[in-house]
Parts: C-alpha cells; sequence; structure tokens
C-alpha cells in the first residue's frame, strides 16, 4: 500500500478533502507552538497532533498528512486481517479482501485525509480485543478497551457516545447476557475512557466556557435540523476567520453560529426531526450503496445473525457480537447526516460476514463462484472512480492559481463569487484570507461588508456559472462610496477572473 501511495502521490499531492484546510491550519498551528489557537472544539485532536509532529520535523503539511492518514489505513488493514483470521475465513477470501482493501484504502487516504481511518482502527481494535479468549475474565483487557476508546473519541468525537454504547451491548452478549459482569466489565472500560479524556474536555471548556467532548455534535444536529446554520447576530453577508490568520471560518465554525436549536426546543422541531430522520435512512442506504451494491444485504444478514438463533448456529461464535457492533455503529448519525465515510468502520465487518455466508457448507444452495469474486471487487466501484475521474489531479488548478496570486503580490484578504471549497483553497495555498459569502449580493450590500471587516479584494470568477455564487448583476463591477470604479488586476494565465483591489 505504501508503495502505491507512493506511486500515485505526484497527481493527489494537492488534494484536500472539503475539511482538509481546517485540519492542516490547526497542525501548523500546533507544530508551531500556537496551542491555544489549536485546541478546537470541532475537528478531533488526534491526527493533528500525529500531523504537527512531522512538520516540526521538517516536512510540508499536506505530505506530513498523508504520512499520518497512511498510518492510519495500516492499522486499518491489520486490524481487519486480524478478524478475518479470528474467524477462519478462507485463504483466498482473505487474499482477495486484502487486496480490495488495500485499493480502498489507497483512495481513502486522500478521500478524507483525517480522522475517519484512525477512528476506524482503534474502534476495530476495541472490538477484536473484546473477541479474545477469556476476554470478561481479564480486567487488564476491559482498562486496555477503555484506553484505546480515548484514542478513538481523540481521532474522531463520534467514537465517545459510541464506546459507551458499543461496550453496553457487545459485553452483554460476551457475557452471556449476564448484566452484573458485563456491567461491571462495562463501567471499567468507560470510567477509563472518562478518565483519560478528562484533559482534553477541560481544555475544550477553557477555551468555550462549556462542557462538552465536541462542539460538532451541537452545531451538526443543529444545522442539520433546520437545513442550514443559523448565523450570529452581526452576521449579514460575509463570514469572518476566527483569527487574523485563518485561512476561512471554517477552521472553527462555533465562533460565526449563532443560535443552536434542536428537536426539543418545541413540538414543532420534535416532528421536523422525525421527518429529517426518515430522509436520513434515504441516506443510509445511498450511502451504503456507495461502499458496495451489496451493503444492504449485508445489513439484513446482520439483523438476522442477532435475532436468529437458527440463523446464526452455522457460524462461528463471536459473530453476533461483531452483527451487533456492525448494526449499532451508524445508529447516531441518524440525527444528523450520512456520508458513505461514515460507515468505513463497518466495511471489514461486513468482509467478515459475507466471507462466511460465501463459504459456508451448511446452506442447501451452492453458492456461484463468481459471486466471491463479485462482493470484494463490490467494495472498488466507487474508490476506482474517484481516484481515476474526480480525485486525478484535483486542487492543481487551485495550487497554480494561488501561486500566481502570490507572485503577483497579492496579499491580505478576499472575497469572491467562486464556491468556498475552491476558494478555501485558494486561501490555504497562497497565505490570504477569505472572507465567505453566505447568499448573493448587491454591489453596495458587498461594500458595506467589505468596509466592515477591511476586506482587501474581490476576486470575481466570470465563467462557470454552475459553480459559483451569483451576483447581482450581470456585468459585475465595485464601486467605491463616490462612484468610481475600484482598480482591477487582470492575470494573464487567469482571464476568466476580474481582481478587485478595494483599499
Amino acid at each position: 500500500m505504501w508503495v502505491v501511495l507512493y506511486i500515485i502521490y505526484p497527481h493527489y499531492q494537492y488534494y484536500i478533502d472539503p475539511d482538509g484546510t481546517a485540519y492542516l491550519t490547526i497542525s501548523r498551528r500546533y507544530a508551531n507552538g500556537d496551542i491555544q489557537r489549536a485546541i478546537n472544539g470541532y475537528w478531533s485532536p488526534w491526527s493533528c497532533w500525529l500531523t504537527a509532529g512531522l512538520i516540526r520535523l521538517g516536512l510540508q503539511p499536506i505530505p506530513s498528512s498523508v504520512v499520518i492518514n497512511t498510518l492510519g489505513a495500516t492499522g486499518f488493514l491489520f486490524i481487519s486481517q486480524s478478524f478475518f483470521l479470528r474467524f477462519s475465513l478462507a485463504r483466498t477470501m482473505q487474499w482477495l479482501f486484502d487486496l480490495t482493501l488495500v485499493v480502498f484504502l489507497c483512495y481513502a487516504v486522500f478521500w478524507q485525509s483525517f480522522d475517519d481511518l484512525w477512528e476506524c482502527f482503534f474502534l476495530l481494535s476495541v472490538l477484536r480485543i473484546m473477541l479474545a479468549a477469556r476476554f470478561a475474565e481479564r480486567p487488564a483487557l476491559w482498562v486496555a478497551i477503555g484506553f484505546i476508546g480515548t484514542l478513538a473519541y481523540f481521532a474522531k468525537a463520534y467514537s465517545f457516545p459510541f464506546f459507551i454504547l458499543n461496550t453496553l451491548c457487545c459485553t452483554w452478549l460476551l457475557t452471556g447476557k449476564d448484566w452484573k459482569r458485563s456491567l461491571t466489565i462495562s463501567v471499567v472500560a468507560i470510567a477509563t475512557m472518562v478518565v483519560c479524556s478528562l484533559p482534553w474536555i477541560w481544555a475544550l471548556h477553557s477555551k468555550y466556557g462549556i462542557w462538552t467532548t465536541s462542539t460538532a455534535g451541537t452545531l451538526n444536529m443543529s444545522w442539520y435540523l433546520v437545513g442550514h446554520p443559523v448565523w450570529k447576530e452581526g452576521i449579514d453577508l460575509l463570514l469572518p476567520p476566527p483569527y487574523p490568520d485563518s485561512p476561512y471560518y471554517w477552521e472553527d465554525p462555533w465562533f460565526v453560529n449563532g443560535p443552536t436549536p434542536h428537536f426539543w426546543d418545541s413540538w414543532q422541531l420534535f416532528g421536523l426531526q422525525i421527518l429529517r430522520a426518515g430522509y436520513n435512512l434515504f441516506k443510509l442506504l445511498r450511502s451504503m450503496l456507495g461502499l458496495s451494491v451489496f451493503f444492504p444485504i449485508l445489513f439484513l444478514l446482520a439483523s438476522r445473525l442477532c435475532f436468529s438463533k437458527q440463523f446464526r448456529v452455522h457460524f462461528p461464535s463471536g459473530l453476533r457480537v461483531v452483527a451487533l457492533s456492525f448494526l449499532l455503529f451508524p445508529l447516531g448519525y441518524i440525527l444528523i447526516n450520512y456520508e458513505s465515510r461514515y460507515l468505513w468502520y463497518m466495511v471489514p465487518l461486513s468482509m467478515v460476514m459475507g466471507g462466511l455466508v460465501l463459504q459456508n457448507a451448511a446452506f442447501n444452495f451452492r453458492i456461484p463462484r463468481a459471486l466471491k469474486v463479485a462482493l470484494p471487487l463490490s467494495f472498488l466501484i466507487v474508490p476506482v472512480w474517484r481516484l481515476m475521474v474526480e480525485m486525478y489531479d484535483e486542487g492543481k488548478y487551485e495550487y497554480d492559481f494561488a501561486r500566481t496570486l502570490k507572485v503577483t503580490g497579492i496579499t491580505g484578504s478576499f472575497t469572491g463569487n467562486e464556491r468556498a471549497r475552491s476558494m478555501s483553497k485558494v486561501a490555504f495555498f497562497s497565505g490570504l484570507q477569505y472572507f465567505s459569502p453566505i447568499r448573493e449580493f448587491r454591489q453596495d450590500t458587498l461594500l458595506k461588508e467589505v468596509r466592515k471587516y477591511g476586506v482587501d479584494y474581490c476576486v470575481y470568477f466570470r465563467t462557470r456559472s454552475e459553480y459559483h455564487i451569483p451576483f447581482s448583476a450581470r456585468n459585475f463591477s465595485i464601486y467605491d462610496e463616490s462612484g468610481k470604479e475600484f482598480p482591477r488586476i487582470k492575470l494573464a494565465d487567469y482571464p476568466q477572473y476580474n481582481i478587485y483591489y478595494l483599499r
């Protein structure tokens, strides 16, 4: 996997996922010793800490993040193989799944360069330890899963509630539904996780003034409930970055967010949450299909393994625990949103269950040999498409444009009408600050806002209208208070842009 990533890296070296500018900025803050600003309630710290270590050693931020994420992917691959061995998958099936995972992880390393792979590695390690021999009789293992649960929480905040739920439910099965023993194990493991997490929770409290494991849950639940963020009072058009050296507001959206409505605030919002949950179930199905066309069938298989005693007698002991954890994992996202990457934890577990069904001789029907190949290959459809089409040389355009801005001598801050995903990368690569517009605006409104925040430039993109936020005038120009048009800066290599100097 490392060799493959080294070979393909030149064509993905500029790729930054939508959250990447925030994570890379935070990593750079840790590396520079800017700890107070680096502490962040929305973005989890684990990968940032490790990436910062490589930056301190002299490596650039993006390759540092790729190396660290590849370490997480390596852990993901090895813990998956451990599950394959634990449940005695056939050697041929193991090879097929392992080769599939190598390609899948080469895609995953770039698609989401922080968070998810490390979270999956730690949570899968917890589940694997639970399946160890005599786990219920070895208190040292209870403490171990609590500590690893802390690392999973540092990798991604969703792990905090999931670890608690997963530990309570899985230990109940592992102890033969002995509530007293399972509760003892759970208390030890969860207490260990909470105690080890307290320094970070205290750091968040010191910064935000609230007790929270993460601001992400509060903000995301609010945004997805009403369908949009509710901005802080005084924000009219442009979203200011949280710090003078931030690329744009997404580094810490808490500082521009206003009220956070939740479903328990009113009966109307409660009803809206029910509708949202129904819609999210559809998004769950779509996200499953984004992993494999067989994934919904594997989901039904896991349900049957959990609830049908007659069915699961054909399978190894412990598989019911795997199926239960598989079913529990997506539950928390029903209040927020589903994306395929949120379900990566379920991928090796689905391979274990699917592989055991395909090689099980207890059934009265013969499994077609082609299906034993089709199942592993089905996990590669989306990754290969994205690697070859969507992600190939993605970000190079923004990198080259940002370099041109630097050579031209453009410094300071800017706003513009192209989508934030593109302009945020330009901001990161150029060192400029991007003030993201939240709606269509008129020229007089824009002038008021740039004066309010002291924005230096407006980058107006004159083509590809489907990609940019519309301005109210077809032939757009900006005038100062006296009616004189602001100076335009033309870039020979980028004639599609008008850059207005607003000072």
